[in-house]
């Protein structure tokens, strides 16, 4: 059973609700306008903005009504429409004072191949905590930035006004113990309301949020301690086990088990931020200062840290609403833990930059408990790993709920094996899609579902590049290989406005192997071939590439 790709499909063109389509509708034009005087044909806007054919075309048919499109009847090709031109001189007389003659000739067009490049997320004056929750709290505060699920099955919400007195009053802690511009926090917590508080906290003060992982060693929690330089710790009494003895960096604990037994020198978490008065100010980011570090696997010889700058939220922003065509009305839930890359940036700072409620669920993955979230909270969008998956298909092969309400599901980390996908979409009656993209990047291609081709099986292909980039294969000498040929994933960094990644933040040897054949390419360490349709198949991992999600 499929949904409409639209708010609503049945609603005459311009009426559907919601600002889903006015944000597409605005990708449109955005998109039209990056083409120039040649034109677009739909095939291209349907490329740079992710849609759908039946979306791009319904949208499209409303903007020609209202003349901010034009068709030409010969090429097919869109152009901006006169009502666009109209406005523009309007808004041109107001900000440039005229100061161009009716007849000069419009420079050359300057919009990227995505909606998504905001000013808001460009210069040297970003106020991160206002972007991921502070402006949300103003315009509707008393929706829930936070649904936490306990493993015995109580829930407990945290609304955007809370979350907001809450970190500008922990910000306030954290402050007081030196903490300031550009220092990193290591975060050693399970997923709950102090996690959310503490990363906000973090980034009121210019930070930098350092997850770690809960089921990190106590080796592995002293390597990054220590590489990152981490000026203080957040953590509960039974994960600072794992924290080294000789450690001299000031700790907050959140009361509990075990609070005030070892950790009896540690700054008592509510009680410290019942006790301080909020912060008033709030720190400023240049757009490619970091704001999160991430390392990469355990299992690495010596773990990478990726360090995550504000520009990212472009590309964040860019997935959450194409690849994951994440909607007004959806309730979505990503399964991934918070101390990987694609649980930071698209189950934590991905809903608090849309102004959406994240759901947390205690715990290891238990097909049980996932039923139990699925149809508790009524999740339409949910994405996992593909380990998940596995475990869903080993433990109830046909079974489960048969009313539930998804819409679509998203597996990020690996390919999956025909089968597998093939046996999902019978026992949810979704698509499921896979989606590629490493901690250096986010994700940078997708499987898009298309409603109006709901008979076509998935090709088991990584899909297409997210709008945004540009994505080539690269024979061995560093030449971008033909249809067919094989090579490996690169992204041409030229050619991708969302691209981030600049270097480790702790290896430049590793950071001069991606970019092996000068700074234009970006290496995966994926092996794949590009068929004739624009897809990209993977056909195997180098040794030392570094994916997303790792297995878990």
């Amino acid at each position: 059973m499929t949904r409409p790709d639209s708010d609503t499909e049945t609603a005459p063109a311009g009426a559907s609700g919601g600002t889903q389509s006015l944000e597409r509708a605005l990708a449109l034009l955005r998109a039209v306008a990056s083409h120039g005087a040649e034109g677009a044909r739909l095939a291209d806007l349907m490329g740079d903005t992710g849609l759908s054919k039946a979306t791009a075309h319904r949208l499209l048919t409303a903007l020609a009504r209202e003349r901010f499109i034009d068709q030409d009847p010969r090429s097919r090709r869109y152009h901006l429409g006169p009502e666009l031109d109209l406005l523009g001189r309007i808004a041109a007389a107001r900000h440039c004072g005229g100061g161009k003659s009716e007849g000069a000739a419009p420079g050359p067009a300057t919009v990227q191949p995505t909606a998504f490049l905001r000013p808001d997320y460009q210069g040297d004056a970003i106020p991160l905590a206002d972007l991921l929750c502070d402006r949300h709290a103003r315009t509707d505060g008393a929706r829930a930035a936070l649904l936490h699920e306990s493993v015995a099955g109580q829930t407990t919400e945290l609304s955007f006004a809370r979350l907001a007195r809450d970190s500008a009053r922990f910000a306030a802690v954290l402050r007081g113990l030196g903490v300031g511009r550009g220092d990193r926090v290591a975060v050693l917590l399970p997923k709950g309301a102090e996690l959310l508080i503490t990363a906000l906290a973090i980034w009121r003060l210019g930070g930098v949020y350092m997850p770690l992982f809960t089921t990190y060693s106590a080796a592995a929690v002293a390597f990054r301690l220590a590489d990152s330089e981490a000026r203080a710790i957040v953590t509960t009494g039974f994960l600072r086990r794992k924290i080294p003895r000789d450690n001299s960096r000031p700790v907050v604990m959140v009361e509990g088990d075990e609070a005030f037994g070892p950790g009896a020198d540690a700054v008592p978490f509510w009680s410290a931020l019942h006790e301080s008065a909020p912060l008033g100010d709030i720190a400023r980011y240049a757009d490619r200062d970091a704001f999160a570090l991430i390392y990469t696997s355990e299992a690495e010889p010596k773990p990478l840290g990726v360090s995550l700058p504000v520009m990212a939220l472009a590309g964040i922003e860019q997935y959450m609403r194409i690849g994951l065509d994440l909607r007004d009305d959806d309730i979505y839930w990503n399964m991934a833990d918070p101390g990987w890359a694609y649980g930071a940036y698209y189950g934590l700072v991905g809903p608090l930059l849309l102004g959406r409620t994240t759901i947390f669920c205690d715990g290891p993955y238990d097909v049980r408990q996932g039923y139990r979230m699925l149809t508790k909270f009524g999740v339409t969008n949910l994405t996992c790993a593909p380990s998940q998956i596995r475990a869903w298909h080993s433990a109830d092969p046909e079974g489960g709920p048969h009313k539930l309400a998804l819409r679509i599901l998203s597996v990020v980390g690996e390919p999956l094996p025909p089968e597998l996908i093939g046996w999902a979409n019978r026992v949810v009656s979704v698509p499921l899609l896979d989606q590629y993209g490493q901690r250096e990047t986010g994700i940078f291609m997708m499987n898009r579902y298309d409603p109006g081709h709901a008979d076509r099986t998935a090709d088991s292909s990584l899909g297409r590049p997210l709008p945004g980039f540009r994505v080539v294969i690269l024979d061995p000498q560093g030449r971008e290989a033909p249809v067919g040929g094989a090579g490996e994933i690169a992204i041409d960094v030229e050619s991708s406005p969302l691209f981030w990644f600049d270097a480790y933040a702790n290896d430049p040897g590793r950071t001069a192997a991606r970019f092996r054949h000068g700074r234009r390419y970006y290496l995966t360490g994926d092996w794949a071939f590009l068929d004739g349709d624009g897809n990209i198949h993977f056909r195997g991992r180098a040794s030392d590439a570094i994916v997303m999600q790792q297995a878990d």
